[in-house]
């Protein structure tokens, strides 16, 4: 039940409001206990998305270098800082919690196969 609250107002949110809603659905799916605190939370209008947005500026904003910052978050990572301060906003402890298995990378196609002759005179 949880879950498909944090599912509905990812679909309602827009914007840097939904990019951190993705983000919360991935701690949600990670940790059952997350996902009741997180789905509790989002009735409080302090604790929306767009103000776990908000946290995340700031965050970003204490830790820029050269005018700039950047983290990657496209998979569940206790250690991920983007993934912390999402935890840390709702207080959800990720003690424990696994990472998210890393995708199995495949060779393409094109570079298992044999590679076929070329005829240059077929290109005239």
């Amino acid at each position: 039940m949880s879950l498909q609250k944090i599912r509905e107002a990812v679909q309602a949110a827009e914007g840097n409001a939904r990019q951190m809603g993705e983000v919360v659905l991935m701690i949600a799916q990670a940790d059952v206990h997350a996902a009741e605190v997180i789905a509790a939370d989002l009735d409080n209008p302090e604790m929306s998305f767009d103000k776990c947005f908000s946290a995340l500026y700031e965050y970003a904003k204490k830790h820029q270098k050269n005018y700039s910052w950047c983290c990657v978050c496209n998979r569940f990572d206790p250690e991920n800082p983007v993934i912390q301060v999402v935890a840390d906003f709702y207080k959800v402890p990720l003690d424990g919690v696994q990472p998210a298995a890393e995708p199995m990378e495949t060779e393409p196609q094109a570079l298992t196969a044999e590679p076929e002759e070329l005829d240059l005179m077929n290109l005239l």
